[in-house]
């Protein structure tokens, strides 16, 4: 399985070098004309010389700067996750320490192996979610609802919110492990909302 299965690099962090292989492959092409028109011997040289230089650019800037962020980003990613006794927690630390001595060629292995982490967290994570349904009296109108589910989205450990505005109620997809019911009922207090305990 190619590493770019498993790990979707960021557009962002690509774009340079999409860049430099473009300007690449305009050189290819020059060297190619050159070749067809049997130009100087010692110029074509040089063209594949650049070209060369070009390609190893190219590869510094694809392991330095677009795996060694993209595997910045993926330890953040399951840091954020691991609210640390997700079982993972000792090779993310350990990983993390790695990170900032990794060499070059290391970068391909520890981003499948973080990767591997983060989706298994994943997966934990989902099955260990609970829901809770909450009554709000005072979530008279769709705007109340669009105010409230951005309050909970805001909430670290929240993942679905669904809103019923006729029936006055709220569903929250939440991970126990990062917040608990109580906590959800206090953020909407706190902004003016009235939550009680629906029974369904």
């Amino acid at each position: 399985m190619y590493l770019i299965e498993i790990i979707m690099l960021p557009k962002d962090l690509t774009k340079d070098l999409k860049d430099r292989l473009k300007n690449i492959n305009g050189q290819v092409e020059g060297l190619l004309n050159m070749l067809d028109k049997s130009d100087n011997p010692a110029q074509i040289l040089n063209q594949f010389k650049a070209v060369n230089k070009g390609f190893e650019k190219a590869q510094y800037l694809l392991l330095d700067e677009v795996f060694r962020k993209t595997l910045a980003i993926k330890i953040a990613e399951a840091l954020e996750t691991c609210p640390g006794n997700c079982g993972q927690e000792e090779k993310i630390a350990t990983i993390r320490q790695q990170f900032p001595n990794l060499n070059l060629y290391e970068l391909t292995d520890k981003m499948e192996e973080i990767e591997s982490i983060y989706e298994f967290l994943q997966t934990n994570t989902e099955e260990n979610m609970q829901t809770i349904t909450l009554k709000i009296d005072n979530m008279v109108c769709q705007g109340c609802a669009e105010k409230i589910t951005d309050i909970l989205k805001e909430l670290k450990g929240t993942k679905k919110i669904k809103t019923k505005v006729i029936k006055k109620l709220v569903q929250v997809e939440f991970n126990p492990d990062l917040i608990n019911e109580s906590e959800i009922e206090t953020a909407l207090t706190k902004s003016g909302y009235q939550p009680k305990k629906a029974v369904i």
